[in-house]
């Protein structure tokens, strides 16, 4: 489908350009069961130089194992699973394994996802981090946080992302 039309589609669904956090909050926790955590369970992003850990508003944890499982695609549950099997085979010792260690684990197992929101502003998502592999939440995230709608116009490329990621979840 063009861009053309695609702009078209949106602008008549009166989808938001982006929504605030409070609605990405509800919408995360009623459509997915998500549990806020504390921020300082994400503190090793600190180190991460994509993250301003400053503007970290919400932090989520998704550990369902329903929503987990239909989150999931076939190539993630196959590489969760050549995880899960290379775990086995070479097991941390108990005097080696930390916390952090075991969360890692459970996130590579495909047993949680962890989802980090920042905001600039403290009313809208200005990015977020997916700690775990899922297609499908990773579009989820790009559609909370959206766009400004001063930077939606043909020919801005991250708006003809965003649209192209509304069409591939059939939301236009």
């Amino acid at each position: 489908m063009q861009i053309e039309e695609l702009d078209k589609l949106f602008k008549k669904s009166k989808m938001p350009f982006r929504y605030s956090v409070k609605d990405a909050e509800k919408i995360l926790r009623d459509k997915y069961n998500t549990i806020e955590i504390d921020k300082e369970i994400v503190d090793d992003l600190r180190k991460d130089p994509l993250v301003n850990y400053e503007n970290i508003i919400k932090c989520y944890r998704v550990n369902d194992s329903q929503i987990l499982s239909a989150l999931f695609n076939d190539n993630e549950r196959s590489m969760h699973a050549e995880t899960r099997q290379r775990n086995t085979n070479q097991p941390i010792s108990n005097s080696e394994i930390t916390e952090s260690m075991l969360l890692w684990r459970d996130i590579q197992e495909g047993k949680l996802l962890q989802l980090v929101l920042e905001s600039a502003d403290r009313e809208y998502i200005s990015s977020f981090t997916l700690q775990g592999l899922s297609e499908k939440m990773l579009d989820e995230l790009i559609i909370l946080k959206g766009i400004p709608p001063e930077e939606g116009y043909i020919g801005n490329p991250a708006y003809e992302f965003y649209l192209n990621v509304l069409h591939k979840n059939e939301l236009i």
